[in-house]
């Protein structure tokens, strides 16, 4: 029988119905078949929400009624909250079922006969269970909309995210914030809880960059422009109101500036420019001055090493992760930085531990170092007279990943003292070795999986050895510092744009304080 002819026109648009008592659908005399899927955790039995896909024979996306989707092509998806409907026609459809990093993503190849009710039972299984460990993951630049945080959150296994509600874009505002007096950090449950306060302040080109404030109590507010005031100004503010200042990039053209003055709280890492279908060289503007960082697989390079050389000049820096989901073709949480936590979880307890640089960031692989035990963020002290022996140390890592992994490398101070190559098919690697630590200075592990489409690759932060009185710093590391802040004293000692001298001379007085500080760690005697 047929349906009237705005019911036909609802299905023909991929909206679904309630199942109970419905007659088969017919569209131009064809009769469509019906898919209920549900969603369940294979180790617990439990339905969980969930980020799918479904697409037919010609790959053409079909999305259920009343979902929240995410369409930033070529990424494409929808969240079944325990379950979907959908009415469709008859073929031949892939469903791809995939719940954040730590589950095996669920594809299935599926057949609608006409006038039937299809019913799927998707088992998600867990490769890695990191909370069990006492990691929790964050994203750190998120976009989407924040009255559907609770369940992004639930659907990505994502432990915690801010929501940029606030987001400057040269010099106006393109995002939608809450009213004033809501409840700014929210909880969903005892290990997932969101911000909604955030901001995000992003002038590039020839502008300062893109720094993300979060933990806010209230959005602050921007008056300025592409080139006015520097990114001190809103730093300073969302440290008055007790909030987070993350470098979103640490390659931007103000990030070592405003590390030098003391304004960023963590350096990400694996940022936006990562994503499922590729890798964007744009983003960031400190200079590629190798050719090799202007490729895609040398664009993570770039970034650790301008990271690598902050470290250098004694600047204790965690790292981070954020996916900018909401603007990019990324899933919230496909670039996520794990915290770990000795007691509870809370909004707050993860970034105090963030702070204290107990994290990793990664977009696929998990990646864990201990030195004589300890962990990164920790400290190990030797006093200056300790002979070799005595400041020899036992350095372990491990990584587990769901890809393939290429290599695990163990980093001190910038350079890979310990490289373990994969064999094919490898998803494990571990480092054990001995190490003299010859004066101060840092640990790190880093990894890579084989190249693929895109590139995924996690970072640890670091983990410091203190010999004496000795600061470990680089002179030459500084002195990179110093000419880049040269550097961009002299691009915006030139360029037009300012609508007054005054706004100038606040710049250029930003780059000038931060040169003199590198200029002081370039001298030997800061060693």
């Amino acid at each position: 029988m047929r349906r009237c002819t705005i019911c036909l026109i609802f299905a023909y648009c991929f909206l679904s119905t309630s199942l109970l008592g419905q007659q088969a659908i017919t569209f131009r005399d064809q009769i469509w078949g019906h898919l209920l899927v549900t969603t369940i955790d294979q180790a617990t039995g439990l339905k969980v929400d969930a980020r799918c896909y479904l697409t037919d024979s010609a790959g053409h996306p079909w999305t259920p009624s009343g979902s929240i989707t995410y369409v930033k092509p070529p990424e494409q998806d929808f969240i079944a909250l325990t379950h979907f409907e959908i009415a469709l026609p008859p073929g031949t459809y892939t469903l791809r079922v995939v719940r954040g990093a730590e589950y095996r993503p669920y594809e299935v190849q599926i057949q609608i006969k006409a006038g039937e009710i299809l019913r799927e039972r998707v088992e998600l299984t867990r490769w890695i269970s990191m909370n069990a460990r006492g990691w929790y993951s964050g994203d750190l630049h998120n976009h989407r909309n924040w009255q559907q945080m609770p369940a992004i959150l639930l659907s990505e296994d994502l432990n915690l995210a801010n929501t940029i509600t606030n987001w400057i874009w040269g010099n106006r505002a393109i995002s939608i914030q809450p009213s004033a007096g809501e409840q700014a950090i929210r909880r969903v449950d005892s290990t997932h809880a969101y911000s909604i306060y955030d901001t995000e302040i992003e002038r590039d080109g020839s502008g300062p960059g893109s720094i993300v404030l979060d933990a806010l109590k209230k959005p602050i507010e921007f008056q300025g422009y592409g080139f006015w005031p520097p990114n001190t100004v809103f730093t300073g503010e969302a440290h008055n109101l007790g909030g987070w200042v993350d470098a979103e990039k640490i390659d931007w053209r103000d990030s070592a500036a405003l590390v030098a003055l003391g304004q960023i709280d963590s350096a990400g890492l694996v940022y936006n420019s990562f994503n499922p279908y590729g890798v964007e060289l744009g983003g960031g503007n400190t200079a590629k001055f190798k050719p090799a960082f202007a490729t895609p697989g040398g664009m993570m390079y770039w970034a650790m090493n301008v990271y690598y050389k902050l470290l250098n000049c004694g600047f204790r820096l965690p790292v981070s992760a954020g996916t900018a989901s909401g603007v990019k073709p990324t899933p919230l949480g496909y670039s996520r930085v794990y915290v770990h936590i000795s007691g509870k979880f809370s909004y707050q307890e993860w970034f105090r531990e963030l702070k204290a640089g107990h994290s990793f960031a990664t977009n696929g692989p998990m990646i864990f170092l201990t030195v004589n035990g300890h962990a990164v963020g920790d400290t190990i002290h030797f006093p200056s007279d300790a002979a070799k022996a005595a400041r020899q140390v036992r350095v372990h890592a491990e990584v587990d990943s769901l890809g393939d992994l290429d290599r695990l490398e163990i980093v001190w101070k910038g350079k890979v003292v310990k490289r373990i190559f994969a064999s094919t098919n490898c998803h494990r690697l571990t480092a054990d070795f001995l190490f003299t630590v010859p004066g101060t200075g840092w640990f790190a592990a880093r990894t890579l999986e084989k190249p693929t489409k895109t590139v995924q690759f996690a970072q640890t932060s670091p983990l410091y050895a203190e010999v004496g009185h000795d600061r470990g710093i680089v002179p030459d590391d500084a002195r990179f510092f110093v000419q880049l802040m040269n550097r961009e004293i002299e691009h915006y000692r030139n360029i037009q744009g300012f609508h007054s001298e005054a706004d100038r001379q606040a710049m250029l007085d930003m780059y000038t304080r931060a040169r003199a500080i590198y200029s002081g760690l370039a001298s030997p005697d800061t060693r």
